[in-house]
């Protein structure tokens, strides 16, 4: 809800984002990227392969499993180009949200890894001379959740006012 309401605030400023980076995947080392079938932007991704690769991390997933179930959907709705951190989630459910939640839960060298990958990506995107990938209208948006087979929660997301009706 929070990153909804921030994109709400900050709607005018949607189209000048190049990319967005989410880490909401738990603490544990990075994989790499969720795309949430975007292949655009997988392909994107293919042009830092060696410096993800180097830090353990270039992997990259069109899994659409969380598709609503993280920060990214308020951007991602909105065709915004957006990236969540892929961790191992074998400790999630017991460890994230939970009492056990404190920072001296968190291995840190899987925060220094997830830092380096986090803080890497963001660096060669920015520092590409072309935009990292396209913003989609929203007829790709819903076509993008269809293949996706989402429509039912995009058609959700329209109803409650997450998705631009235009």
């Amino acid at each position: 809800m929070g990153s909804h309401a921030y994109v709400e605030r900050h709607k005018a400023e949607m189209p000048s984002l190049d990319a967005v980076l989410i880490s909401d995947t738990g603490s544990q080392r990075a994989t790499g990227w969720y795309v949430m079938g975007r292949e655009d932007e997988k392909d994107a991704l293919a042009a830092i392969e060696p410096l993800l690769t180097g830090l353990g991390a270039d992997q990259t997933s069109s899994n659409t499993d969380f598709l609503f179930r993280s920060d990214h959907a308020g951007f991602n709705v909105l065709g915004v180009p957006t990236l969540m951190l892929w961790n191992s989630m074998d400790r999630y459910e017991t460890l994230v949200h939970q009492a056990s939640d404190t920072f001296d839960s968190v291995v840190r060298s899987d925060l220094d890894q997830t830092v380096a990958v986090t803080g890497s990506t963001a660096y060669a995107i920015a520092d590409a001379p072309q935009p990292f990938a396209a913003h989609l209208s929203h007829a790709e948006v819903a076509d993008m959740f269809r293949k996706c087979n989402a429509a039912a929660d995009f058609n959700s997301a329209k109803v409650i006012g997450w998705v631009p009706s235009n």
